[in-house]
């Protein structure tokens, strides 16, 4: 996605904001959930992130997409948060998802196929969640993912092969 060149002007910044806002918001609160596990907690830190690109709108500097940048931003902000201590008093909520256009039938059991899955990927250790959840989830290449988590692309492919493995054994292991 590319946004035109804008000036200093705040309503220039808005602008820019609220088309990055639309193009990336769910993106950017899927992401925080993933980490923090809470929906309420995912909102409240997706309004700092945005507050956060508002801020530093001018430093960007194209070396990657809008949305890498964004998304890592993002990423940033989570593990800031789970560094703190406000985030180990916190209960983990379970992951739902917005039903499609689908009978009630499978709107349920989808929901609770999908529920079933991202629990099993949330139990992952957070270098593998994390990398399957940028692949799979937001749809990131190799060499995004590489990009927002400052690896290098073997090391993504390592951990999207080992992840794989331990998802597949968790799944495994529950049947």
């Amino acid at each position: 996605m590319s946004f035109v060149a804008f000036n200093q002007e705040p309503e220039d910044r808005m602008q820019v904001l609220r088309a990055l806002m639309e193009a990336h918001g769910h993106d950017v609160l899927r992401v925080l959930y993933s980490y923090v596990k809470d929906k309420h907690i995912a909102e409240d830190l997706s309004q700092e992130v945005f507050i956060k690109v508002y801020d530093h709108l001018d430093t960007f500097r194209k070396e990657s997409s809008y949305k890498t940048w964004v998304l890592r931003i993002a990423m940033n902000r989570a593990k800031d948060y789970l560094r703190s201590q406000a985030s180990k008093l916190m209960p983990v909520e379970d992951l739902t998802y917005l039903p499609d256009s689908k009978t009630p039938e499978q709107i349920v059991v989808t929901k609770e196929e999908d529920a079933y899955l991202w629990r099993s990927v949330l139990s992952l250790p957070e270098i593998y969640r994390e990398t399957l959840f940028l692949f799979y989830e937001q749809e990131l290449s190799i060499d995004e993912i590489a990009t927002i988590t400052q690896m290098t692309t073997a090391t993504v492919k390592t951990r999207l092969h080992r992840g794989r493995a331990m998802l597949r054994d968790v799944l495994k292991g529950s049947e």
